[in-house]
C-alpha cells in the first residue's frame, strides 16, 4: 500500500494511450502545513480534500508553474486555498467563519459548499497573467466541485477518486492520517465501452482508504494474511488488462516558497503608485504571508532607495 509516512504525487498512462492518471498521497504533507498555518478542526476534513485536489490537478495540467484553488462558501468557510505546482510543492492557507465553531455535524459544511464558489486560477512561466476561472458549486464535497470545474471550464473527462481519514494525534490535536487522491483522464478517441468499464470499475471502490486497509486494524488484508495493495494494483482493479506505464514520481511538500525580496518588489510596484498612501505616518511596513507564519519588514528609506 501507499507509505503512510511519505507523501508523493505519480503519474502514469496507459500503453496505448487511452487514459492518464495522477495519483496522490497527502497525509504527512498536510502535517507539515498545519504545522506552520492555522487550520480549524472543523475545516480539517474539507482542507485535506482540496489540497489532494490541487496537487491532483498540478499533475494533471503539467505545464502550469503552478495552480491555485480557492473555495468560499455563504456561511462557514470564508477562503480555503490550495496553490500546488508540477514538482510537488504545494502551499495554502484556511480561514472560516465564527459560525463554522457551532457546528456539531459536520454534514452542515458539506451542504454549505453546495452553495460556495470555486476560483481556479493557473499561472505558466512564459505568460504574464494566469488563466482564471470561476465555479458555482452545484456539489456538497470538495472533490466533485472540482470535477465539476474539470467539466465545465476545461471539458476534460475525468474520474476523481478520494479518501481522507482523521486521527488524533499525539498531542490529542486532531491530523492527517491517510489522505489519498486518484484522478483518471480519457483521452481524445477513446471508445465509449472503454469509459464504460473504467466508470463501472471505479464506483465499486466506495474509498481509497478501504481499498489500501489499514495493517494496525483487525480483518485487514494484512491481517488476514493477503498481499497489501499498492496503486498499481488499483490502476489494475480498475481496468483489467491495461497495461499502466508511470511516467513520474514527486515527493509531496509543503514549503511556502514566499520571500523578501519577493515582496520588496510588489511594494515598490505600490510605491510607485503613491508611497505617501502606502506609508502614511509609519516609517516601516511590515507584510504577513498569507501561506505561512513569515514576517517581513520594510523601512521606507529602503522602499525610496530603490525607487
Amino acid at each position: 500500500m501507499p507509505e503512510d509516512s511519505r507523501s508523493y504525487c505519480k503519474s502514469f498512462h496507459t500503453r496505448g494511450a487511452d487514459f492518464r492518471a495522477v495519483f496522490v498521497s497527502a497525509a504527512e504533507a498536510i502535517n507539515a502545513a498545519t504545522q506552520q498555518i492555522r487550520v480549524d478542526g472543523h475545516a480539517l476534513y474539507h482542507f485535506s480534500e482540496l489540497v489532494v485536489c490541487t496537487n491532483l490537478l498540478a499533475g494533471l495540467f503539467r505545464d502550469v508553474h503552478d495552480i491555485t484553488l480557492d473555495i468560499s462558501t455563504p456561511k462557514y468557510i470564508g477562503s480555503l486555498v490550495a496553490e500546488a505546482s508540477p514538482e510537488g510543492v504545494f502551499r495554502a492557507s484556511c480561514q472560516v467563519n465564527d459560525e463554522i465553531h457551532s457546528v456539531k455535524d459536520p454534514a452542515l459544511i458539506d451542504e454549505d459548499i453546495f452553495g460556495g464558489v470555486l476560483n481556479v486560477s493557473k499561472r505558466y512561466a512564459q505568460i504574464n497573467e494566469p488563466t482564471r476561472s470561476t465555479v458555482g458549486s452545484r456539489s456538497k464535497s470538495v472533490p466533485n466541485l472540482v470535477q465539476q470545474y474539470l467539466q465545465e471550464s476545461e471539458q476534460i473527462s475525468t474520474l476523481m477518486l478520494t479518501g481522507m481519514r482523521l486521527r488524533a494525534g499525539k498531542t490529542g490535536k486532531v491530523e492527517a492520517d491517510k489522505c489519498f487522491g486518484l484522478l483518471i483522464e480519457a483521452l481524445p478517441d477513446v471508445s465509449e465501452e472503454k469509459k464504460f468499464i473504467l466508470t463501472d470499475n471505479l464506483e465499486r471502490l466506495e474509498s481509497l482508504t478501504d481499498y489500501f486497509g489499514d495493517a494496525k486494524r483487525p480483518g485487514t488484508a494484512e491481517a488476514a494474511g493477503e498481499t497489501q495493495k499498492d496503486v498499481l494494483d488499483l490502476l489494475d482493479d480498475i481496468f483489467p488488462g491495461e497495461q499502466w506505464i508511470e511516467t513520474s514520481e514527486h515527493a509531496l511538500v509543503y514549503r511556502c516558497r514566499c520571500h523578501r525580496e519577493g515582496y520588496l518588489e510588489k511594494i515598490v510596484q505600490l510605491a510607485r503608485q503613491n508611497i505617501d498612501e502606502l506609508f502614511g505616518n509609519e516609517e516601516e511596513i511590515e507584510v504577513r504571508c498569507g501561506y505561512c507564519t513569515n514576517v517581513f519588514h520594510y523601512p521606507r528609506a529602503e522602499v525610496e532607495a530603490r525607487l
